[in-house]
């Protein structure tokens, strides 16, 4: 200011007051100029002390932003247990250091480690995708616009897919998976890294370089419906979720609005040679933009209820309304209100226009049997904390939503069982224009029928089916998806679908079938005998992870324990979502296996082998 300003101008600035108004007429200008004399260095002091007082303070909020960012930060310090919020028994578990120190260099957890490093680079010739040449589904097929357009060889589309494969697997964040390694860390005491992805990731909605992580294009039309084209493949028709009579209605708001289901820090990798277009020297850019229920179910209803549950000591006067997890939570309801499908009951996988390869045209009509079963986890979980937290007249409306969602997901769950099949079907799809359903009947699922019975229980699908049905669930369960099968009738674990062949055991999803028996086994109606033959079983599969999939791994010069997604590599089947299975560590094999020696139940908000709640 005063380098732009002359003596006058800055005399007339200083005076412009009432009170030197008043005195100015029996002052001389010299007078006045020998005030200025003996007031510039005043005020140049007083200038002086407030911008140094506005230093102090901001160097104040610099360190405290500091501190908070190593409070939140999942795994940034050196010494980790200067995170442990309560010590546990599990605070030292080389399987909880994997979680805490399995990030990006942003903090970020990753779904896996690639480990070995060169597990892609050295994959077998049988091993790499090929269906693009065996199917001929990409001839003449544009190619996507950071390759300008141009067409490529069938040959060029398996390498890319490989390519595409590696980075995202390399340095990807499913969030489901960081919604449960984050309960998982709760409970082993790192309330503060367990928090993080929620403060730090979702509510800013965005990664160290993804400013948007979630799914806000505004509807422009249904391509599968005919009212939208998008022929260059950039989005533009925008995402449509549900089936609003205009487009507008169809656009969720921001804060509804789901988060992609696969994040990462980076869109252009420098350094990368774009296989779909190796001539023109462009970079590998990211390409999964895919808002899925059953994912921000996990990540935002059941991962923040329970952290948020967990870090105030299960003291429901101690949550605030303004708890991130509880913002997060509670918008949530709002997509999950407009992806409603009709009068099933169910929900939709996804909003319509999402581009998912080539499993699905419209992938955006399809309802999941297990989507719809985390998602009613979910809601419970959501019901049973706002019940608790006793603010009636705040919460009345949420909780009304609440029960009328559960109610339609309990109807749709109902009618997803096949009585002559003895198990749950996938799911299927909805035609708005014809009010019309169809069940998808001829491909098997485990999660479907592992998590559906955990979050339903027995009691209660037995009462749906007649005694006995779950118990031959698990029956038919072995039978199609055994991984091991033992002459007593048991089985080593559970791979994704058909099993009979393939041999696959799935880290994750034979944790999620002991978790299923052991719910049976704390909370049914059986015999007694019933219930320790199923809880044996239970521990029976869980020793076989323990023996055949978990090992050491390192990560930089840190000894760390973790759980392999899969045994083998496997392409799971294209109704299923069509992903490769890969014998990497993973965070949601690892974080089921470390709630399961807690004795914690991640689909139950108190952590109850039950799916009941006493409110």
């Amino acid at each position: 200011f005063f380098s732009l300003c002359s003596r006058d101008e800055v005399f007339v600035t200083m005076y412009n007051t009432g009170i030197n108004d008043e005195h100015r007429p029996l002052m001389t200008f010299d007078s006045q100029e020998e005030t200025w004399k003996i007031q510039k260095p005043l005020g140049m002091g007083l200038l002086a002390l407030v911008l140094g007082a506005i230093l102090l303070v901001g160097l104040m909020g610099f360190s405290a932003g500091v501190h908070m960012e190593k409070t939140f930060s999942k795994s940034a310090s050196d010494d980790p247990d200067a995170q442990i919020t309560q010590q546990t028994e599990f605070s030292k578990d080389p399987r909880i250091q994997w979680l805490l120190h399995n990030h990006l260099p942003s903090g970020l957890p990753l779904a896996y480690q690639v480990d070995p490093p060169d597990y892609f680079e050295t994959l077998p010739t049988e091993l790499r995708p090929k269906g693009h040449t065996e199917h001929k589904d990409k001839v003449g097929v544009p190619g996507p616009p950071e390759c300008g357009g141009q067409p490529a060889t069938l040959e060029q589309w398996d390498k890319y897919d490989l390519q595409t494969e590696k980075m995202l697997v390399s340095t990807g964040c499913v969030i489901y998976d960081a919604a449960v390694g984050s309960i998982a860390l709760a409970v082993g005491g790192y309330h503060d890294a367990a928090a993080a992805f929620f403060w730090q990731v979702l509510e800013p909605g965005h990664t160290a370089g993804i400013m948007n992580i979630r799914g806000t294009a505004p509807c422009k039309g249904r391509e599968a419906f005919g009212e939208c084209t998008d022929k260059t493949g950039t989005g533009a028709c925008g995402l449509c979720y549900g089936d609003a009579t205009n487009y507008s209605d169809m656009t969720a708001p921001y804060r509804h609005a789901m988060f992609f289901r696969l994040i990462g820090d980076y869109w252009n990798y420098e350094g990368t040679k774009h296989e779909l277009c190796p001539d023109l020297g462009r970079n590998w850019v990211w390409v999964d933009w895919k808002p899925v229920l059953g994912d921000n179910s996990w990540a935002q209803l059941l991962g923040t209820t329970q952290v948020l549950w967990l870090r105030k000591g299960g003291n429901p006067k101690r949550i605030t309304p303004f708890a991130p997890e509880l913002k997060l939570a509670i918008d949530f309801i709002g997509a999950v209100k407009l992806l409603r499908a009709g009068d099933t009951g169910g929900m939709y996988f996804c909003p319509r226009n999402t581009y998912y390869g080539t499993v699905h045209a419209d992938i955006g009509s399809q309802v999941s049997t297990e989507n719809s079963a985390s998602t009613l986890a979910g809601l419970k979980a959501l019901r049973y904390l706002l019940i608790k937290m006793n603010r009636p007249k705040r919460y009345a409306t949420v909780i009304q939503d609440l029960n009328q969602l559960i109610e339609g997901i309990l109807k749709f769950l109902k009618a997803a069982y096949l009585p002559s099949h003895s198990h749950f079907r996938t799911g299927g799809a909805y035609d708005p224009r014809k009010g019309t359903f169809k069940w998808e009947d001829e491909v098997f699922a485990v999660d479907c029928q592992s998590w559906v019975g955990s979050v339903l229980g027995a009691d209660q699908i037995d009462g749906w089916f007649g005694k006995g049905t779950t118990l031959k669930l698990w029956d038919k369960t072995k039978e199609y998806a055994g991984y091991g099968k033992q002459p007593n009738g048991w089985v080593k674990g559970v791979g994704y679908s058909q099993n009979d062949k393939d041999q696959v055991m799935s880290g994750e999803w034979t944790y999620g079938a002991a978790n299923f028996l052991k719910i049976v086994a704390s909370d049914s109606s059986y015999s007694s005998d019933v219930k320790k033959k199923l809880m044996a079983e239970a521990e029976f599969m869980v020793k076989s992870i323990k023996e055949e999939i978990t090992a050491t791994h390192m990560i930089g010069n840190i000894k760390t324990q973790a759980t392999l997604y899969a045994n083998k590599r496997y392409l799971i089947p294209p109704e299923l979502g069509g992903w490769w299975a890969n014998p990497l560590p993973s965070r949601a094999s690892t974080s089921w296996g470390v709630l399961w020696d807690a004795d914690y139940n991640p689909l139950h908000l108190l952590g109850k082998f039950t799916a009941k709640y006493d409110t």
